[in-house]
């Protein structure tokens, strides 16, 4: 899981540069911005969608932040949004993303320790993914709206379609590789998510300026992509040290022993802040096993995919909070506290979906399973 995890991290960094440094997110940006004209809401939807379908094929938040994010950053300065907001906006709709089907790495590691076959858990993880991304869309919009930020000088009506369209070849090669794999599997082998991202970004060389693409390969393996590479590599020693120790079978059995009604508060509370140091995809796999267990009376899809949602919301808690880090990273310059508190509200409603889910699952069983 750390290998996979970090060959992602580090295609999805190559991903970004290659997008960025050649000019393609400049180009997508301006004729997205055009194409809407200058209209909060429609860019919001238009840049958000590339991140949500990253975080879907790809499974994790940060490497869609990584990948993705980087076509929302112009587009949304050229409208005025702060940095703050934006790398907050990056961060939710990754995180809707990875929590959105065909591919949910937290909700995957669940199923797999409850022996729960990948089947039926489309209509359980939208219900949980479409409203998130639909009330970031809301809230950012209004947030933008209610700040009064004056929109940049820069000439909003640049841009043409052609250009929007070159820009966003990149991320296009990737979805129809997803796409491809998936309606003619005996066709076409899966060559894996990192090497789709590495095909995507190959696709940006010819808009690239000449010497550039050695600064990028640079790029791609220092700084804050590197960092995280070693916090996944220290996670999961530490992971083995607590298994070792018997620290990992206290957290089973004292997850499995909570009861009615304190269950829902104390995962609610203790998964994202464990998960914080741990990771969402690590905190599924350590309390989301045993915790799809201690509800066992009713049905397991509706389990895993709640408990994955409430893991993902560890990607906001330090020290890791890798997809609102990751967001401050392609940005520039906002502190991970600044993303936190923009991100909440959207964040809030997740946490209220999840919970609802493990609530009524019984009667919500015959709807999304």
């Amino acid at each position: 899981d750390v290998c996979s995890s970090n060959l992602g991290l580090f295609a999805g960094a190559f991903f970004g540069h290659m997008v960025n440094r050649s000019g393609a997110a400049d180009a997508a940006g301006a004729g997205i911005v055009k194409l809407c004209g200058g209209r909060a809401l429609p860019v919001l939807l238009l840049v958000g969608l590339p991140i949500f379908v990253v975080g879907m094929f790809v499974g994790l938040a940060g490497i869609a932040v990584l990948s993705a994010g980087v076509y929302v950053v112009p587009a949304l300065r050229r409208l005025g949004f702060h940095d703050a907001t934006i790398a907050a906006f990056v961060a939710v709709i990754a995180v809707a993303g990875m929590i959105a089907p065909p591919v949910n790495v937290p909700a995957m590691h669940i199923s797999d320790g409850v022996n729960m076959p990948w089947t039926n858990v489309s209509r359980a993880l939208l219900a949980l993914a479409v409203p998130l991304a639909l009330a970031a869309l809301v809230w950012f919009s209004w947030l933008h709206s209610r700040s009064g930020a004056a929109a940049p000088t820069t000439d909003n009506t640049a841009g043409s379609l052609g250009g929007c369209l070159r820009g966003l070849s990149p991320i296009l090669v990737c979805v129809a590789i997803w796409i491809l794999v998936r309606v003619f599997p005996t066709a076409f082998v899966d060559p894996a998510a990192p090497l789709v991202l590495v095909i995507g970004g190959l696709v940006a060389v010819p808009m690239l300026p000449r010497g550039e693409l050695s600064k990028i390969v640079n790029a791609t393996f220092t700084g804050t992509p590197l960092l995280l590479g070693a916090v996944l590599v220290a996670v999961g020693v530490f992971v083995q040290s607590m298994t070792l120790t018997g620290v990992r079978g206290w957290l089973v059995i004292s997850t499995m022993s909570l009861v009615a009604p304190w269950n829902y508060p104390s995962l609610l509370i203790g998964m994202p802040l464990i998960g914080g140091s741990l990771t969402s995809m690590t905190v599924a796999d350590i309390i989301g096993v045993p915790a799809a267990f201690s509800f066992i009376g009713q049905d397991m899809i509706l389990n895993v995919a709640a408990l994955s949602a409430i893991s993902a919301l560890a990607e906001f808690i330090p020290p890791t909070s890798i997809a609102a880090a990751l967001s401050c990273y392609i940005v520039g310059t906002p502190s991970v506290g600044q993303v936190f508190w923009r991100a909440l509200p959207p964040m809030a409603v997740l946490a209220a979906l999840a919970v609802l889910m493990l609530l009524f699952a019984p009667r919500l069983a015959g709807i999304l399973t």
